[in-house]
């Protein structure tokens, strides 16, 4: 896994992050090219896109095998603690990366099943959020509504969400987001009867 370029949320400021032989790299921006990271990875002051980690100053990694993020403690420069929270595209490559960075640093493995209550909630939410906008949009009589935000962000998308809208109609909106709750709902009570496993890794 070293030496590749991997598009990930890296904390408030990560987009892209590297893994070194002997350090972790950050950078700000999502970049494609090994070549761009190592010529960022050496500005500094206001220049500065890219940043690093030590892999001596690595504490602890943690993830859960169901979860897209894998978290990285370290302690920084001036002697503090730091947590940074990677989120991946997908579950199996942070599973991948978690347990590559903890076998290559030597550290000691363990796990444990997680709670019920926390994937119930989480799940939970996403099923009644899918269920609220099921029921708004579909008993939406002005669609326009939907872009009339004065905010020139996502204004693409929300045009294209209206045309999809006025395109299915009512009872389009309501199988499709009956179609979505149903799956969030199976989601949900398989997770809540498979519980997954936090893998940590410490020194």
């Amino acid at each position: 896994m070293e030496n590749q370029v991997f598009k990930a949320s890296a904390g408030m400021m990560g987009k892209s992050i590297i893994l070194k032989e002997n350090e972790l790299w950050v950078h700000t921006d999502e970049v494609k090219s090994l070549e761009k990271f190592e010529k960022d990875i050496l500005k500094t002051g206001m220049k500065q896109s890219a940043y690093k980690i030590e892999m001596s100053a690595i504490n602890e990694i943690s993830y859960n095998e169901a979860s897209e993020s894998t978290k990285v403690k370290y302690t920084n420069e001036k002697g503090k603690e730091k947590k940074l929270n990677i989120t991946f595209e997908d579950v199996d490559l942070s599973n991948q990366f978690g347990q590559y960075l903890g076998s290559k640093l030597g550290f000691k493995q363990s796990s444990i099943q997680e709670g019920q209550i926390k994937p119930l909630l989480l799940n939970g939410l996403y099923l009644l959020i899918a269920l609220g906008m099921t029921f708004f949009v579909g008993t939406m009589e002005d669609t326009s509504m939907i872009t009339d935000s004065k905010s020139r962000r996502g204004s693409g998308n929300r045009a294209i969400f209206k045309l999809i809208v006025d395109t299915v109609g009512q009872t389009g909106v309501f199988l499709i987001g009956g179609l979505i709750s149903l799956y969030l709902a199976y989601q949900l009570f398989r997770r809540f009867k498979n519980p997954s496993n936090e893998i940590l890794y410490t020194n």
